[in-house]
């Protein structure tokens, strides 16, 4: 949809309200009318519900010295006129997916995720998703934390919390769907894919028209469209930014602290998308990194882990915008290896300097899982669940081997969910370091385990008993060489 109309002299992007009926869609956007001293035009509606369209048209911003003109439009969410939902998701440079968050709702809203988030991330470039959790004023509203949970099982999305009928949330949500916007406008422009025309709707009875001619002609719903797997970003998409010239004399007391900001200038995060997404939810949870003995920065806390190398400071915007375009490069290239909920961004550090960060979505890793097998009473649950961490631990090194980067494999690195392989969860190495080869088979199971074995046999009176569960374990036909392996190391401990 987004287009620069040379005409006026703006950049025209459109901002799609989704959700299902009744979710505050319609209320969201008078409450956005209001606050931008504009009004919403409704072609056609039956009881106070959308047929076609809610339409508002904002003009406010500037994008690369033209100003920005928002056409706001809201989709109908009675199931009935899904053709006509899914012509406009179609045009969407962001999605604001309205949702009600109320107890018995609630699962209803998260099959509405399961649809929209595949084709926003399937659409190339990305369309940005800003999750507006509607109705938080309900004293039946989901806890935060469990609607938290929840998204992050399907996908990482921005969520704003709102009350629609008192305008709270309304701006912020909106605010972020354009930064989204404009990051996808950026990918496109360094694709070479920015239209330079007037656009095809250019008020609300042009979109209008155009929905009732498709409907003459009875276009097919895209329906292939929404299912799209997502596509990776791709590195061209960084635009370049401006920062202020470096102080002569700036030295690394001086440097500024770090603070995520989502609203941080587009060309400064990666994935664009998701990126911004991640960094809306970890802005408010007062993370603040310190500095080791090494002179790396490190932070942690509320599931997330920041860092940033020592030597991750750059002086100078070319060699910085290299370096973060390698990281996305190295990142996309592994994707497959590694844990999801993840960002490298460009932090300003104060005197015209740039600080690359990285930000990993913290994962429960196999040392975890590991310290509550050990505590179990039964012997035959602790021989499986040190059997299952075995196996995970091997299959991560087969994975992990096939990597572009050396990734360590160890208890600490390997995530313990069920997911196949296991992921890397822990932080990427430094592109420059040089790590000694991983080892593999049964020395690696003897380096990772046999600490800890050594602590279960001090431990348990029963740790024969273990051991005689192992050893049934292993001798199954099914057993894989590791079970024979772990066998063998814990009646040498």
């Amino acid at each position: 949809m987004a287009i620069i109309d040379e005409s006026k002299g703006v950049l025209v992007v459109r901002i799609v309200y989704d959700g299902p009926a009744m979710s505050g869609k319609t209320t969201s956007l008078r409450a956005l009318a209001r606050g931008v001293s504009s009004r919403v035009e409704c072609p056609e509606e039956l009881g106070g519900r959308t047929l076609f369209f809610d339409w508002v048209d904002y003009v406010g911003g500037l994008f690369e010295g033209r100003q920005i003109r928002c056409q706001i439009v809201s989709v109908p969410g009675q199931r009935a006129l899904a053709a006509r939902r899914r012509l406009l998701l179609e045009s969407a440079d962001a999605v604001v997916l309205v949702l009600d968050t109320r107890r018995n709702e609630w699962e209803f809203a998260l099959g509405w995720v399961r649809d929209t988030v595949p084709y926003c991330r399937g659409k190339d470039p990305p369309v940005g998703l800003v999750l507006q959790a509607n109705k938080r004023d309900a004293p039946d509203a989901v806890p935060r934390e469990e609607l938290r949970d929840s998204l992050n099982r399907i996908s990482p999305i921005a969520v704003v919390p709102s009350t629609a009928t008192t305008g709270d949330g309304i701006r912020e949500a909106f605010v972020l769907a354009v930064r989204l916007a404009l990051d996808r406008v950026r990918a496109m422009s360094a694709a070479g894919r920015l239209t330079v025309g007037r656009p095809s709707e250019d008020k609300a009875l042009d979109l209008l028209e155009r929905m009732r001619s498709a409907e003459r002609e009875s276009v097919e719903p895209l329906d292939e469209t929404m299912t799209r797997a997502v596509v990776g970003s791709l590195v061209e998409e960084f635009a370049p930014w401006e920062v202020t010239s470096q102080t002569p004399d700036a030295k690394p007391s001086d440097e500024r602290a770090f603070v995520p900001d989502p609203m941080m200038p587009g060309g400064m995060i990666w994935p664009p998308v998701d990126g911004r997404a991640l960094l809306h939810e970890v802005a408010s949870l007062g993370i603040r990194p310190e500095r080791t003995g090494r002179a790396d920065w490190n932070g942690s806390g509320s599931g997330f882990r920041f860092h940033s190398f020592a030597a991750a400071l750059f002086g100078d915007l070319p060699s910085a915008r290299n370096e973060l375009i390698e990281w996305a490069r190295l990142h996309s290239a592994n994707a497959a290896h590694l844990s999801p909920g993840r960002a490298v961004i460009l932090a300003d550090a104060g005197h015209g300097r740039l600080r690359l960060w990285q930000i990993v979505r913290a994962e429960d890793t196999l040392r975890e899982r590991l310290a509550v097998a050990v505590a179990a009473a039964d012997p035959r649950q602790v021989a499986d669940e040190l059997l299952c961490v075995a196996l995970r631990l091997a299959l991560a090194r087969e994975s992990f081997a096939e990597a572009s980067v050396d990734l360590p494999c160890t208890l600490w690195t390997v995530g313990a969910s069920g997911s196949h392989p296991p992921p890397f969860v822990g932080l990427m190495p430094h592109r420059g370091s040089v790590l000694a080869p991983e080892t593999d088979g049964p020395a690696l199971l003897e380096r990772e385990l046999a600490p800890h074995l050594r602590e279960l046999r001090r431990s348990r009176v029963d740790y024969e008993n273990v051991c005689d569960e192992l050893a049934s374990l292993a001798a199954l036909p099914s057993a894989q060489a590791s079970a024979r392996w772990l066998a063998q190391i814990v009646r040498q401990i």
